[in-house]
């Protein structure tokens, strides 16, 4: 038995090694600094050993730089010769097949590529028995580093050389690569974009950064927080398999005469042409939609600009040259055009019936509405970063399935589905009285139906107030399981003065901040803007020694029960921000000033209006200011209404507003 029948040729692969070993060599000296060295760099024997669940932890993305750029180097230079119609032919006329030619081409790429991670894993691993390592591993995280790092090596060298077979130049060919590996991350997000801007109530991702690692070149930057799975490590290996397959395939059939070429098989060159002009047509419909919001027209002619763009860069790439015009030119235009149109027009259209979609309640297992919907469910999608803090949302169900409550959430619904409410965008955001509303129903077949709107107040207030007064939405509004939890220590603080729960108080505390949340009423949290009189700060005991993100409560006037019992106690007392606290108040009528400059939000300009007109007034009397306090509410731009500014004795200050009907007698007259 000869090596002729493993397709392996000691010539061609010892010509290999001797060319471009030193891709090897860089790879180790890179995945060595970027592991072993950065362990011994760190080592402190004065600090305890950090215990680690990945060797990605350290310094990942460095790891990953590498890895992103040599294997891709490797695939290009060890396929070169393709693209050269002399060297093709050179190499076609030895004595072997073209698969096998291709086999010995990828058999050495993968020995100069995987030696030097292999070596590394070794040396990774006997650096566990050290004694001085600053960070604390087993043998699983050297074998899964050493896993993950040669698939991912392995199919971004077999993808590249799937690429050069397809692609009749090397730089295009670099070029091409890389933008396939972002692209699904690219495109999918550009198509949620489009689908956020004509669906009413598509449920716009505020956290993109599962759809950033559909991309590998993005998760692989992001690889020290969200290492990679199993199941994608088994997807990236079995991709390498089929694109290993089809290079032998499309391999067999390259001819030597399309090197130099930009697509070496011409019945890519539809596919090729489609791709760039449904990416231009996205980026630029959308870009033109957003600019000018609610014109259909802006809309229109940025997709008609893209298309002209993108087939124009199309044709102008595979002919390598920009006189591209021809009489059959505006035809096929226009044809692509057609058919990208309707592949973006269809998802967004009525045929689809996803705005009117509403489940029927035998559908329904559970429900949620509300604004914290991403909160509770990054933790979940993030569960491999070992970095991200923990939150009072972990572990926590945000779905109800009170039948009382679904069905107050599909009236809701229902109202919304029927009136189809929008933002008046000439409107500031502070008059528009919406609430952001997420409703995602759980369904009994194990699906999810999501959807997020801006619900108005005006028209919709019975309806709200079904759902908003419910114990059901202000449980998970509020984040209340967090009170049923154990707590090391619960803080109020008003900005100038702390005041610490005593441990004996904090079951009572957290019983009656929990009872008048519970009794708030729609008008209490939704139309009340009193300034709060103090930041409610509950630390967890699973907070202690680990990055924790805290939900804080609002002390709000409205809080009945719990402010008469902190003055019981005395907490009030101690934390309230007082007149003696007060330099001063100063004062303007908002109604006095330039309607131009009431509807931005910013009191620093209306003062210095109201001062340059000479209508201002200040307040140092320590009674007059007591009443002012008692009174402020959150700054909001209303001619009905007067701004003031509080000088601490710290030094700071704060602006609020004080409806006109509420000034203490006499200081009105004077404004």
């Amino acid at each position: 038995m000869t090596s002729r029948r493993y397709f392996f040729n000691r010539g061609v692969i010892r010509q290999d090694v001797k060319q471009h070993s030193w891709i090897s060599v860089i790879y180790l000296l890179g995945l060595l600094f970027s592991l072993p060295l950065q362990m011994l760099l760190t080592a402190n024997p004065d600090n305890p050993a950090r215990e680690i669940t990945s060797l990605f932890m350290v310094n990942g993305a460095l790891t990953m730089l590498f890895t992103a750029t040599l294997p891709v180097g490797a695939g290009l230079l060890l396929f070169r010769y393709l693209q050269n119609k002399g060297a093709a032919d050179a190499a076609h006329s030895l004595p072997l097949r073209r698969d096998h030619l291709l086999a010995n081409h990828l058999a050495s790429g993968a020995a100069l590529l995987l030696i030097p991670v292999w070596l590394t894993a070794l040396i990774a691993g006997l650096l566990s028995l050290w004694s001085d390592n600053p960070f604390q591993y087993g043998a699983s995280e050297v074998w899964w580093w050493g896993l993950t790092v040669s698939v991912l090596t392995l199919f971004l060298f077999v993808f590249t050389a799937f690429v050069g077979i397809c692609i009749g130049q090397t730089v295009l060919q670099g070029i091409v690569a890389y933008i396939l590996l972002i692209l699904p991350s690219l495109l999918s997000q550009m198509v949620l974009f489009h689908l956020n801007l004509y669906l009413y109530g598509f449920l716009s991702l505020s956290n993109t950064r599962s759809v950033d690692n559909w991309s590998l070149l993005l998760h692989m930057m992001n690889v020290s927080g969200s290492p990679f799975q199993g199941g994608e490590t088994a997807l990236y290996a079995g991709l390498t398999l089929v694109f290993a397959a089809l290079s032998f395939v499309l391999y067999r059939k390259r001819s030597s005469e399309t090197s130099g070429q930009a697509m070496a098989f011409t019945y890519f060159n539809p596919l090729f042409k489609g791709g760039v002009m449904l990416c231009a047509m996205l980026i630029a419909g959308t870009y033109f939609a957003q600019m000018r919001a609610g014109q259909i027209g802006w809309a229109l002619a940025g997709y008609a600009l893209g298309a002209l763009a993108g087939y124009t860069a199309a044709e102008m790439v595979i002919r390598k040259t920009w006189q591209i015009w021809s009489r059959n030119l505006p035809i096929r235009l226009a044809g692509y055009a057609a058919v990208i149109g309707v592949l973006l027009y269809v998802p967004v259209s009525p045929l689809t019936g996803f705005e009117n979609r509403i489940p029927s309640s035998d559908q329904i297992k559970g429900v949620y509405a509300g604004g914290h919907y991403w909160e509770y469910f990054d933790s979940r999608n993030d569960a491999a970063d070992m970095n991200r803090a923990r939150s009072p949302f972990d572990d926590v169900d945000p779905f109800v399935s009170d039948s009382g409550y679904i069905s107050a959430v599909r009236k809701l619904h229902e109202a919304v589905v029927q009136t189809k409410p929008k933002d008046d965008p000439s409107k500031a955001w502070y008059e528009r009285s919406s609430i952001a509303f997420t409703i995602v129903y759980e369904l009994k077949d194990g699906k999810r139906l999501s959807r997020q709107y801006a619900v108005p107040v005006a028209g919709l207030e019975p309806e709200l107030k079904a759902v908003m007064e419910s114990k059901d939405y202000k449980s998970k509004e509020f984040v209340l399981d967090q009170l049923d939890q154990p707590n090391s220590r619960i803080e109020l603080n008003s900005g100038l003065h702390t005041a610490t729960i005593a441990d004996e108080d904090m079951d009572e505390f957290k019983k009656l901040l929990k009872q008048d949340i519970l009794h708030m009423s729609f008008d209490d949290y939704q139309r009340d803007d009193r300034a709060s009189l103090a930041n409610i700060q509950v630390f967890p005991d699973e907070s202690i020694g680990r990055n924790y993100s805290f939900y804080w409560y609002d002390w709000r006037p409205s809080y009945r029960v719990l402010g008469t019992w902190l003055e019981e106690k005395g907490y009030a007392d101690r934390v309230l921000i007082k007149a003696k606290d007060v330099v001063s108040v100063e004062l303007a009528d908002q109604a006095r000033i330039s309607p131009n400059i009431v509807r931005n939000y910013d009191p620093e300009s209306y003062l210095a209006e109201a001062e340059s007109l000479d209508q201002t007034v200040t307040v140092t009397d320590k009674a007059q200011i007591s009443e002012l306090l008692k009174v402020r509410r959150s700054f909001r731009p209303t001619t009905n209404s007067c701004i003031i500014k509080v000088k601490y004795t710290n030094g700071n200050s704060e602006y609020f507003r004080i409806n006109k009907t509420e000034l203490p007698p006499g200081i009105l007259k004077q404004s």
